[in-house]
């Protein structure tokens, strides 16, 4: 579950399904558009959200308990604004994906099954509610991957960097020519001509370069791809033989790169990382540069929907 680390710091609690419009009146806290919310989901809630602050609901004080109420009836309001926009964009989630996500749970906590709900007993939470929590996280999440996620480019190279600077391996050999500029004064006088005309890069990598090997025309010779420090590792992806890169930053200074030789399994990103591997760094970035994107599409789904507490 992706997103549910967001989904909680913005305060969600998931609710069991609606009574729906056979409810008794008197029993209704709050109708969300053609939705209702009644008493019973907002004391169950209230009792979880105190038992998960590690607290007895019965102990509480009564200024606590208004307090809580509060909170939980806003943030079930706003999961209910989100799941009906959910179902109006025919977001549907299934019973075995809602299997393979609890059993990936489980697997996760190292317990047995009965072990693990026997745990989620103990803080109030039987089968069928989790059940109905998963649903609901995994119908929130592909919501706001539609409409808010999907629409964040992540490019190979931001994709590259993030791998690399984790520790991440990329298979082959390489030889490449360095040129780390002594001021910034030096990089406006030389980068773009080199990128236009390689010819003459080892040269003035002799004359100017304070990089290792500068003596030699900043030549590594042939090492391991892997051994390269990860900015030139990332600006050397996308080159050609005898190309030279966009200016990068490596320890605080700027630098070029020109590519000599490359033997490596391929130039696509897939293949030189495990595609989920791609596709999770991919996933953790979008969010990152979400930002408070995130909390305005829930936002402008609020601001269109008729919400009365009572």
């Amino acid at each position: 579950m992706k997103i549910l680390s967001i989904l909680l710091a913005l305060g969600f609690v998931f609710i069991a399904p609606h009574a729906g419009s056979a409810a008794p009146r008197a029993s209704i806290v709050a109708t969300i558009n053609n939705e209702m919310i009644t008493r019973f989901e907002l004391d169950k809630n209230v009792k979880l959200a105190l038992l998960t602050k590690g607290k007895d609901p019965a102990k509480v004080s009564a200024e606590e308990l208004k307090e809580t109420e509060q909170s939980v009836i806003r943030d079930l309001v706003k999961e209910s604004i989100i799941l009906q926009e959910a179902k109006n964009q025919n977001i549907t989630v299934s019973d075995k994906e809602i299997d393979a996500e609890i059993d990936a749970s489980v697997k996760r906590a190292g317990i047995t099954k009965e072990k693990f709900y026997g745990d989620l007993a103990k803080q109030g939470y039987d089968e069928a509610f989790y059940r109905e929590k998963i649903k609901n996280t995994l119908l929130t999440q592909r919501l706001i991957n539609r409409n808010v996620l999907r629409k964040i480019i992540v490019t190979n190279d931001e994709v590259l960097e993030f791998y690399l600077a984790n520790g991440g391996k990329v298979l082959g050999k390489a030889n490449v020519a360095l040129i780390v500029y002594p001021s910034s004064e030096d990089m406006d006088t030389y980068a773009e001509e080199l990128i236009k005309d390689s010819d003459d890069f080892e040269s003035i990598a002799k004359k100017i370069s304070v990089g290792p090997y500068a003596e030699n025309g900043g030549v590594f010779g042939e090492m391991a791809i892997s051994d390269l420090a990860a900015p030139i590792q990332t600006a050397i992806q996308n080159l050609e033989q005898d190309e030279v890169s966009k200016v990068f930053t490596l320890n605080g200074a700027y630098a070029q790169v020109k590519l000599l030789s490359k033997s490596t399994s391929s130039d696509n990103l897939s293949e030189i990382i495990d595609p989920a591997v791609v596709a999770q760094i991919q996933d953790g970035l979008r969010m990152k540069k979400a930002g408070g994107k995130i909390e305005e599409y829930i936002a402008g789904l609020e601001k269109k929907a008729i919400v009365n507490i009572r």
